[in-house]
């Protein structure tokens, strides 16, 4: 249980403070979330909430939000389409087309060498 705690406590000292408009501790966590987002928030007791995300397979982001009661995550949620409450909530961020940006930066450097090459 000791060595819990401390790889909870390393992993939430890993943290970004900028999550969308908020002010807010987050970090890439794939375990833990609950805890670490805890952890963070007794690491920054200011802050409106703490989140983990990570990706997954499917290239989709799977976000936890905890508050101690500063901020309505739930009401974060629920605006990606997500669910919680008050103080514990979660919601999946839709995947990225990597295929569809890729074409699009390929077609943008064609362009850039057959303007060069006239």
């Amino acid at each position: 249980m000791r060595e819990m705690k401390q790889m909870i406590h390393e992993v939430a000292k890993r943290v970004r403070v900028v999550c969308g408009s908020y002010y807010a501790p987050v970090v890439n966590c794939t375990a833990f979330e609950e805890e670490v987002c805890a952890e963070m928030l007794k690491m920054f007791p200011n802050a409106p909430f703490a989140a983990c995300w990570h990706a997954r397979g499917d290239g989709t982001e799977l976000w936890t939000l905890r508050s101690a009661g500063k901020c309505d995550v739930g009401q974060i949620a629920r605006r990606m389409e997500g669910h919680g409450d008050a103080t514990h909530a979660r919601f999946i961020d839709p995947a990225i087309d990597m295929e569809e940006i890729i074409a699009e930066r390929d077609a943008l450097i064609e362009k850039v060498f057959k303007l060069q090459g006239e």
